[in-house]
């Protein structure tokens, strides 16, 4: 028996998909019902496996022949990464009791009504990472005295990214802009104190920069997701870009009363990569870290040569539930409410995308949260 952590692993006989189809093919009302439907259709069996879909599914899938879609569940066929974790597929491992699609499925079978859930999906299609944010309905239907499963499905990944990115884009924008007006009102107060001005000056020309480097940054992100990013490379000292990380954050609100710590023993390499991004990545590390530590606590980074590859940590001392685990690289996916969820999204976007480089974090209630960003030296 095939193992699960969730859903039943169970699957349908090849013989049985085989009959399903043919049945559901030979009827040219349901073909011709589902086909007239602009959304992407599946119908799917009681073991969640694919038996029927609409031509709007192939244009999704790119593919041409549905009968290769017969018996993959919904994951198996968006190639979700969780979907092979385990020998028993789509809706069996851990991270899977966290997705929307097989609860809208699993929940539509056991109340025999309609349910409809968005699920944030990370899928891994010829060697390239994609996100998909999607609305899935499953309608349970009798059909030759069988019961099925309709599953349509609504892209929002655009409608999505726009949103999340026009509200985090003026949140930044505005805490920095009203931070600068907050300095300059004082500037204008202690126009007697020379010093006081030098002072104060010096903050308004850090946050003037601050301001710049945030607007740069969500336009890079913008273009990073439309594939239309063009970085440039160049030399930098990995000490060097941890010293900046912490330079940029050393004011920032999340830090008072904080510790950030860079490593004694961090290694000093001299790395080819796209400067501005990979600092993106360090800053939206250190962030969350901060974020999750509270007054008084250590923050840490690091770096540590890896023969051909540098490895950059950011550690706190918080643990991550395994709710939050399972889902921290997914888009618009956050823990901060509504109007956060791209901080870790750019970080393995960015870094997977345009630095050739990996992700990944450890998080334990002994030893805290970890989290890493491995680039190649060159």
């Amino acid at each position: 028996m095939k193992s699960t952590f969730f859903a039943p692993a169970e699957r349908a006989p090849e013989t049985k998909i085989k009959s399903d189809f043919e049945t559901l093919e030979r009827s040219e009302y349901i073909k011709t019902i589902i086909n007239a439907l602009p959304e992407v259709v599946a119908i799917l069996n009681k073991e969640r496996q694919i038996v029927f879909g609409n031509e709007a599914l192939l244009k999704f899938l790119g593919i041409v022949d549905k009968e290769t879609l017969l018996g993959l569940r919904p994951g198996e066929a968006v190639k979700c990464v969780n979907s092979h974790l385990t020998d028993g597929g789509c809706g069996t491992s851990k991270n899977c009791k966290y997705c929307g699609a097989v609860n809208a499925i699993m929940e539509s079978q056991m109340t025999m009504e309609k349910v409809t859930k968005e699920c944030r999906i990370t899928s891994n299609k010829d060697g390239k990472t994609e996100f998909l944010d999607l609305r899935v309905t499953s309608s349970p239907f009798m059909f030759k005295n069988t019961y099925y499963s309709i599953l349509s499905i609504d892209d929002i990944s655009d409608a999505k990214r726009r949103k999340m990115l026009e509200k985090i884009f003026f949140h930044d924008v505005i805490n920095i802009a009203g931070g600068l007006k907050g300095i300059t009102d004082i500037l204008v107060a202690t126009s007697n104190n020379n010093y006081a001005n030098e002072e104060y000056i010096k903050l308004v020309n850090k946050m003037g920069g601050e301001l710049l480097e945030e607007i740069m940054s969500q336009r890079a992100l913008t273009f990073a997701e439309k594939g239309e990013l063009q970085p440039e490379f160049t030399n930098i000292s990995s000490v060097q870009m941890l010293k900046e990380t912490v330079y940029y954050l050393s004011h920032h609100t999340n830090a008072q009363s904080k510790n950030i710590l860079i490593d004694d023993n961090a290694a000093s390499v001299i790395i080819l990569t796209a400067e501005v991004l990979l600092k993106r990545v360090l800053i939206n590390m250190l962030k969350n870290a901060l974020d999750a530590s509270t007054k008084g606590e250590d923050v840490r980074l690091n770096c540590k040569e890896d023969g051909d590859f540098v490895i950059f940590t950011v550690h706190n001392n918080a643990y991550m539930p395994d709710t939050v685990q399972a889902q921290i690289f997914q888009r618009s996916f956050t823990t901060k409410g509504e109007g956060h969820g791209l901080g870790t999204y750019s970080i393995k976007l960015l870094t997977e995308r345009y630095l050739n480089g990996t992700v990944g974090f450890t998080s334990s209630p002994e030893k805290g949260t970890e989290f890493f960003v491995r680039v190649p030296r060159k």
